[in-house]
Parts: structure tokens; sequence; C-alpha cells
């Protein structure tokens, strides 16, 4: 069963990347700074620990 969810998310992800592109390609942009924000966030929180 997991195997076919696994295949199935694949399959889903692909479509979705061909079929709306911009869209895609925002949703990655998104996580992408959303990241790159908590990554920003957690190194303040390190460097102001004295």
């Amino acid at each position: 069963m997991k195997k076919y969810a696994k295949w199935g998310s694949i399959a889903f992800v692909l479509w979705y990347m061909v079929t709306r592109p911009s869209e895609a390609a925002g949703v990655v942009h998104g996580t992408l700074g959303g990241l790159g924000g908590a990554a920003n966030h957690l190194g303040t929180f390190v460097s102001s620990i004295p």
C-alpha cells in the first residue's frame, strides 16, 4: 500500500507541474521562501544565546 501511495504522489506532482507550471512555481517559491525565513530566524535565535 505504501508503494502505491508513493507512486501516486509522484504522479500527482508531475501532473500538477505539467498542467499548471506557474502555480507549481509559486508553490516552490513560497516553500523555499518560508524555509529561508525559518533558517534566518533560527540563526538570529542561536546568535542571541549568550
